[in-house]
C-alpha cells in the first residue's frame, strides 16, 4: 500500500473550550496520511484513479470553519469519520491535528492530538 499525505493545512479557527477562543479563533494545522494504491494513477494520469486530494482539503475546511466545538478531540473525530466516509477506497487514515499556542500559562508551541482510522 502507497501513501498520499497533505501537510501542515493550516486555519484560523472558532474552536476553543473558553468563551474568548470561539469569539477570537485559534490557529490550527492539520496533517492527514491516506494508505491507498497509486500504482494506476501513476500508469493512467487520470484523477479518477487516485484520491482526489482537493476533496480532501476542502472536506477539512467545511469542518474547521462550520459550527465550533469546545475539544480539539471532537475536531479530529469529525474530520477522521468524514473522511474515510468520503473516501471508502482507503483502508487506513491518520490524522494529527495541532492547536497553536494554546491557552496555557506556559510558552508553548502547540498541542497535537493524532488517530488512525481503519476499516
Amino acid at each position: 500500500m502507497d501513501r498520499l499525505s497533505i501537510r501542515n493545512l493550516r486555519f484560523r479557527a472558532p474552536h476553543g473550550y473558553f468563551p474568548f477562543e470561539r469569539e477570537t479563533g485559534n490557529s490550527f494545522s492539520i496533517d492527514v496520511d491516506f494508505s491507498v494504491s497509486l500504482g494506476e494513477a501513476g500508469l493512467t494520469d487520470e484523477l479518477s484513479n487516485t484520491l482526489d486530494y482537493s476533496k480532501a482539503c476542502s472536506l477539512i475546511a467545511d469542518i474547521m470553519q462550520g459550527k465550533p466545538v469546545k475539544l480539539i478531540e471532537k475536531l479530529l473525530e469529525q474530520i477522521g469519520s468524514r473522511l474515510l466516509q468520503a473516501f471508502p477506497q482507503v483502508p487506513e487514515i491518520t490524522v494529527c491535528l495541532r492547536k497553536h499556542h494554546p491557552p496555557v500559562v506556559q510558552d508553548c508551541e502547540y498541542v497535537e492530538i493524532s488517530r488512525t482510522w481503519r476499516r
